[in-house]
């Protein structure tokens, strides 16, 4: 296997790193979440903060693939029981990017904790069709106070239809020594939430805090810090997670949360199709779909549910090379929901 050049390592975007590991070099792999630009720092981290016991709380680490060949991750295992990978991407070509959420859960743990783990990328030169693979390391801090509980461990929404407001709590106690304890108010995304808390009565130092919805939020995945004020000295400051999904007023069902779909290589000449079901909150019907064209077609199938509709892709090509069409959905209801598609034609 061919040593990584320091200008292979500069002609990032024109091509990939040709070796493994060079310790007197930069580590490439880390630079998947710094960014071309960024020198790469010597382990990527991110620290939770003070939490009570019993928090669950998500974080994403953020990827890009920076280099002109795809890049393979392999499985993660973090080795320890308090942090744990819940999904990751696989494989991303060039310039795509990804993420590797994990999940901390201090049920079992009290007291700062420190975990590391890495990340092995890999790839393939595409000259010599040789694997080259390299280790980046992830960081992930955390302080479990015992004297501090949190039931449940989030605040979780889960699905939200839009336009929908909704409230969800959570109750934290204290059984530390300090004397009056208590939490004195709430910071959030104002956007999304308003929080209040309150003192549970005839209950030991137990604060009730609430979570609202607002009915404004905006459809997408939210994953948002509650930070806790207190007037403890030695934590002022704690951290809870609230959690949902905001489901848009037409939704496309089985496709990535960017709406995107990749259908398989067609020859020219030959046709294929793919059906795609669009489901709502509220009865609609299809009234066109615009962008159609370069051998992409649309058929829409009327549904006897009043909250469904097909559609009906046909892509039948007429000359060869890629394909990518963007198709607005429009429905009675005023509402609409875009769709993009990306084909590739081959010869016949």
């Amino acid at each position: 296997m061919s040593r990584l050049t320091r200008p292979a390592l500069v002609a990032l975007l024109f091509c990939p790193p040709l070796a493994a590991q060079d310790d007197k070099l930069p580590n490439w792999a880390q630079k998947f979440f710094s960014g071309k630009d960024a020198p790469p720092p010597p382990v990527i981290l991110h620290d939770f903060g003070t939490v009570p016991k019993g928090t669950v709380r998500d974080y994403s680490f953020r990827m890009t693939n920076i280099y002109a060949v795809p890049m393979q991750v392999e499985p993660i295992q973090p080795a320890c029981r308090w942090v744990s990978v819940v999904k990751y991407t696989a494989q991303m070509d060039p310039l795509e990017t990804g993420q590797i959420d994990v999940r901390l859960e201090t049920a079992g743990i009290e007291g700062p904790k420190q975990v590391e783990f890495k990340v092995r990328f890999k790839g393939q030169d595409p000259t010599t069709k040789r694997e080259f693979s390299r280790d980046a390391r992830l960081v992930i801090l955390a302080d479990s106070r015992l004297d501090i509980a949190i039931d449940p461990g989030a605040i979780t929404f889960g699905p939200v239809p839009a336009g929908r407001a909704m409230a969800k709590s959570v109750q934290v106690t204290y059984t530390g020594k300090q004397a009056g304890w208590a939490v004195k108010g709430a910071e959030c995304n104002k956007d999304l939430f308003t929080v209040t808390t309150e003192k549970v009565p005839a209950a030991a130092t137990t604060y009730k805090v609430t979570a609202t919805l607002k009915e404004q939020a905006p459809p997408g995945v939210f994953n948002e810090p509650i930070v806790l004020k207190t007037n403890d000295p030695t934590a002022p400051s704690l951290t809870l997670s609230a959690t949902g999904t905001v489901h848009p007023p037409l939704m496309l069902l089985g496709l990535s949360p960017t709406n995107k779909l990749r259908l398989p290589p067609v020859g020219v000449g030959k046709e294929h199709k793919q059906v795609v079901s669009v489901i709502a909150e509220k009865p609609f019907k299809v009234t066109a779909v615009d962008g159609q064209g370069d051998g992409l077609s649309v058929v829409i199938v009327p549904s006897r549910r009043a909250k469904s509709e097909g559609l009906i892709l046909v892509f039948e090509p007429e000359k060869v090379g890629p394909v990518r069409k963007v198709l607005t959905i429009k429905t009675d209801t005023g509402e609409s929901v875009s769709l993009t598609v990306e084909a590739t034609a081959t010869e016949r």
